[in-house]
């Protein structure tokens, strides 16, 4: 296991620590934090695993991370606010933080997209360069069988 997989294990036990310490307290302590604890536990899980996603996406520049952080961000936003304002404020601030998000996604991700799109990509090989790589493979094989004399010469 390598070092970055270790640490994303690590950071993800820790969130669901964390929720399951929010949700016990709230749980255990009358305080009454917001509705009920699992949502509670849910939101601090949201929260927690939609930074990570949030940050894997913009340095990995991958729009699906931030897809994935926008999910859960935006489920945890607007789970806070309906606790104080109007449902339908709520969603429009959840969309306009979606929009926002996916501004990110274009402006962070867009070039490797357009890349792949234009066949400019470094890793990307058209139709032909794999078809000539796929023969001169072929004609390498055929050089390395050896030939075989017959008994009668």
């Amino acid at each position: 296991m390598n070092k970055k997989r270790l640490t994303l294990c690590i950071i993800s036990i820790a969130i669901l620590a964390v929720s399951l310490t929010v949700m016990l307290c709230d749980y255990l302590i009358p305080l009454s934090f917001w509705t009920h604890p699992i949502l509670n536990f849910l939101f601090a899980l949201f929260v927690g695993f939609g930074i990570m996603s949030l940050v894997l996406g913009v340095t990995n520049k991958s729009p699906w991370y931030i897809f994935t952080a926008t999910g859960l961000l935006g489920l945890a936003i607007i789970y806070v606010l309906l606790q104080y304002i109007e449902w339908w404020i709520g969603v429009i601030i959840v969309v306009v933080v979606c929009a926002i998000m996916a501004i990110i996604s274009v402006i962070r991700s867009g070039v490797k997209t357009e890349d792949i799109a234009l066949n400019e990509s470094p890793e990307y090989k058209n139709y032909k360069q794999r078809c000539a790589e796929k023969n001169s493979e072929e004609e390498s094989e055929r050089e390395e069988i050896p030939q075989l004399k017959s008994f009668k010469d």
